[in-house]
C-alpha cells in the first residue's frame, strides 16, 4: 500500500490525478465506482449499489479504453465483450476478495510492518482454463489485447520496474517504473464436490 502510493504521489501532479491514475490502474475508483460509467470522478453512491455497479460492457462504448484502459486490473481480469485474442466467456469465474488487517493510516508513505493484505477466493471448474489463464496470460502478459509484454499494473508479477498506459487524446499517457506492489504469500487449492456429488456421498452405504 504504502508503494501505491509513493507511486501515484512521485506520478502526478495532485491529489486529483493521484486519484484519476489509481483509478486507471484498477478500473474503479476507490469506491468501487467503474470508470466504465463514470469516467471523470468517483460516485460513491454507484459504488455500492450492487445492481448498477457491475453492470457494464467495454466494447460498447469505450472500445479504445479511453474510459478504462485496456490494461487495467479490472479489464484484464474480465474483459467482457472487450475484442481480444480468443474467447473471454470460457476463462470467467465466481471471484471474492476480502481485506484483513487495519487500512495503513492516511497519508503514510512508508510501510508500518503491520500485517494487511487481500484474501482472494475463486470458484470454478477448470483450473487450467479459468484462474491459471487468467493469471498467466491476461494478468501477467499483454499479447491478448495488444499491449506486448505489459503486465496487470496492481497484481502482474513485474520482475522489474513494469510499465502501464493510459489511452488518451491527443497523446497516451506512459507510466513507466511500476514496482511490484501485491506479493503473493501463499495459495490452495480445494475441490467442492457438486450437489450430486454429496447427494451421493450422503446416501453411501459403504
Amino acid at each position: 500500500m504504502a508503494e501505491f502510493r509513493k507511486y501515484l504521489k512521485s506520478n502526478s501532479k495532485d491529489p486529483n490525478e493521484e486519484e484519476l491514475l489509481a483509478a486507471k490502474m484498477m478500473g474503479r475508483w476507490r469506491s468501487g465506482a467503474p470508470l466504465a460509467l463514470c469516467p471523470f470522478h468517483d460516485d460513491p453512491a454507484l459504488g455500492v449499489d450492487a445492481k448498477r455497479n457491475n453492470n457494464f460492457l467495454f466494447q460498447e462504448d469505450d472500445p479504445l479504453g479511453f474510459k478504462t484502459p485496456g490494461g487495467s486490473h479490472i479489464r484484464r481480469t474480465n474483459p467482457r465483450d472487450a475484442e481480444i485474442g480468443g474467447v473471454a466467456r470460457i476463462h470467467r469465474m465466481i471471484r471474492r476478495g476480502t481485506a484483513y488487517g487495519p487500512l495503513l493510516p492516511e497519508g503514510v508513505l512508508e510501510d508500518d510492518g503491520v500485517d494487511r493484505g487481500l484474501v482472494f477466493a475463486f470458484v470454478g471448474a477448470n483450473l487450467g482454463r479459468q484462474f491459471e489463464f487468467v493469471q498467466s496470460e491476461w494478468i501477467n502478459d499483454g499479447v491478448f489485447f495488444g499491449a506486448g509484454n505489459d503486465k496487470d499494473p496492481i497484481i502482474g508479477s513485474n520482475g522489474g520496474p513494469a510499465s502501464f498506459t493510459v489511452p488518451r487524446k491527443p497523446v497516451r499517457r506512459r507510466c513507466v517504473g511500476l514496482p511490484q506492489f501485491v506479493v503473493t504469500r501463499g495459495g490452495e487449492y480445494c475441490f467442492m464436490p457438486g450437489l450430486k456429488a454429496l447427494r451421493w456421498l450422503a446416501e453411501f452405504e459403504g
